[in-house]
């Protein structure tokens, strides 16, 4: 029977946002409200939905922990979402996860790498996931209303690219002046290995370690090990 990998911070977010409801007390008094049943019956539906998507009869889930090891790369990491307003329910939405569908947590790792680890260990699973980032996981994705079977030279491809690139949602930067259309460019007529992403990051006066800082953030883990030693090749 096939698995359901969820990525468990989407649907937590999700659920707690669209349960949100705002109050008018009077001419200038207004309070946001949020109903846990609501927000149960919203994770329920986003479950069911990702279960009839991928046609699968398990369930997977998985929450980012703690003190991200890519914080210890780059203290940046994701810090343009500091300060910013979370759904009042979001905590609850957490524990509903926890409490009914047994979403593992692992301290330093996001719920991505849970979710690309075990898609990379067993193929008899589906990612279902909105986040573009899994395009760089050799695995089955259900994203945007369809299935996407991700090879692992498209997976290859796709973190060259997002390295270059950057991720403005993840904050960090890429090469310094390459978007997506001369990214693409680059790797085509380049060829899409890591030598000539690091002939990118140089000729936009960056250095090897800009490059290599750049795709450690843009890599989601294949297995645990390669939090603490996985490094861009560029002999290849």
């Amino acid at each position: 029977m096939k698995t359901v990998l969820i990525d468990g911070d989407e649907v937590a977010y999700k659920a707690a946002f669209v349960s949100e409801i705002p109050i008018k007390w009077d001419e200038d008094t207004w309070t946001l409200h949020s109903s846990e049943r609501d927000m149960g019956d919203s994770i329920e539906t986003l479950i069911e939905q990702a279960l009839r998507d991928t046609h699968c009869g398990e369930t997977y889930v998985a929450l980012s922990g703690r003190n991200n090891f890519r914080l210890d790369v780059y203290p940046d990491y994701k810090a343009n979402r500091v300060g910013k307003r979370k759904p009042l329910g979001l905590k609850f939405c957490r524990q509903y996860l926890m409490d009914n569908y047994d979403a593992e947590i692992v301290e330093t790792l996001e719920a991505d790498d849970l979710l690309a680890i075990r898609a990379v260990e067993d193929k008899n699973t589906v990612i279902w996931s909105v986040d573009k980032d899994f395009l760089t996981i050799p695995c089955n994705l259900f994203r945007e209303g369809s299935l996407h079977v991700i090879t692992e030279e498209d997976a290859a491809y796709w973190l060259k690219y997002q390295t270059m690139v950057g991720d403005v949602a993840d904050n960090f930067k890429g090469a310094v002046g390459f978007g997506p259309k001369k990214t693409t460019k680059w790797l085509k007529d380049k060829g899409a290995t890591w030598n000539s992403v690091l002939d990118a990051f140089l000729s936009a006066g960056q250095t090897e370690d800009d490059c290599t800082t750049n795709a450690i953030l843009a890599r989601i883990l294949h297995t645990h090990e390669e939090k603490l030693n996985w490094r861009p090749d560029y002999e290849n």
